[in-house]
């Protein structure tokens, strides 16, 4: 299991079309992603757990990837949360 820090860093947050790219993006793992903030542990592959989150600018999140293809997931959501953007 890999895991990283990030803040969200966008104005705006996670809202719709950034939720929907982040979920796109996890399922084309095979890994588990889950997105741990404020006590909650969301199902980076659901939307709806995404956008229940309350992932909010200024949020610190903890990104958890579990599987065989887990560095390689970890590099693409460090890539984007990185370029996350409004």
């Amino acid at each position: 299991m890999v895991s990283k820090e990030f803040t969200i860093k966008n104005s705006t947050g996670l809202h719709a079309r950034p939720a929907n790219n982040l979920c796109k993006l996890c399922k084309s793992f095979q890994s588990d992603i889950r997105i741990l903030s404020g006590g909650k542990k969301l199902n980076a592959k659901s939307i709806v757990s995404i956008l229940t989150g309350e992932l909010v600018k200024g949020k610190f999140i903890q990104v958890t990837a579990n599987g065989e293809d887990e560095n390689e997931a970890m590099t693409a959501l460090t890539e984007f949360f990185d370029n996350l953007s409004d």
